[in-house]
């Protein structure tokens, strides 16, 4: 029988006051709309990404509540409690 696949545990994203500014300022998408998109069960699909600067990284594709595709990249602070901080989100074409 197949394993089912792992879906990381998004509980809580935190985000640094000058990557939220970004975030607004350059792709037009707020942390409330990032948080819609990736909370809980919401995000439809997730994968780790290994970066060679910037490390272990998960990359999140969901849908805000008004069905606004969402990528966010999350760094996990501790995953085992579902604690991620967004380094940077775009609206995902």
């Amino acid at each position: 029988m197949p394993q089912p696949a792992y879906r990381p545990w998004i509980a809580e994203v935190l985000f640094d006051p000058k990557v939220a500014d970004k975030l607004v300022r350059k792709h037009g998408v707020t942390p409330d709309e990032v948080k819609q998109a990736v909370l809980f069960s919401a995000y439809r699909d997730a994968r780790w990404h290994s970066h060679p600067v910037y490390g272990r990284r998960l990359i999140v594709r969901g849908h805000t509540d008004d069905q606004v595709p969402i990528l966010a990249i999350l760094r996990p602070v501790n995953e085992e409690e579902g604690i991620w901080e967004c380094r940077t989100a775009r609206r995902d074409p």
